[in-house]
């Protein structure tokens, strides 16, 4: 009988509910700590998240892997997650591809942001700094259907 996973932060066992595509997560963050504590969370949820620095490095792997669901910071430098989300969604579109579900990370959640992240793709908005069960909740209901 094998051990239950632990959580990377010392917690509670977490679910082992499979690796792979089905519950892979995108996260383009460039903030080394807010990208590490959002793989935190979502290991813990039984995700599994696969880092992006940048916007172009978000493009590429999102190329590579086509996720269900990428989390998205909106100021990164070389390239911001407004631009991304758009090479994105294109590029899904061209090769007649199931887009990703796009949720923008932003620390400006109010209405105008909101409305300007849904005029440009995106599914949905996660504010920071990001509680664990929004986080949650948000990614399985995008992609479980919940």
């Amino acid at each position: 009988m094998r051990p239950e996973p632990r959580d990377p932060l010392g917690g509670a066992p977490r679910p082992d509910l499979g690796a792979g595509p089905a519950r892979r997560v995108l996260v383009v963050e460039d903030n080394e700590v807010n990208a590490m504590i959002l793989a935190a969370m979502l290991r813990r949820g039984g995700w599994e998240p696969v880092a992006a620095a940048d916007g172009l490095a978000g493009i590429e792997m999102s190329a590579r892997l086509h996720p269900r669901l990428i989390l998205m910071d909106l100021q990164m430098p070389r390239l911001d997650g407004f631009a991304a989300a758009r090479d994105i969604l294109r590029a899904s579109a061209r090769e007649a591809c199931p887009p990703p579900a796009i949720v923008a990370i932003t620390a400006a959640p109010g209405p105008e942001a909101r409305a300007s992240c849904l005029a440009a793709g995106f599914a949905d908005l996660l504010p920071k700094p990001v509680e664990m069960s929004d986080l949650l909740a948000l990614v399985r209901r995008h992609m479980e259907g919940e």
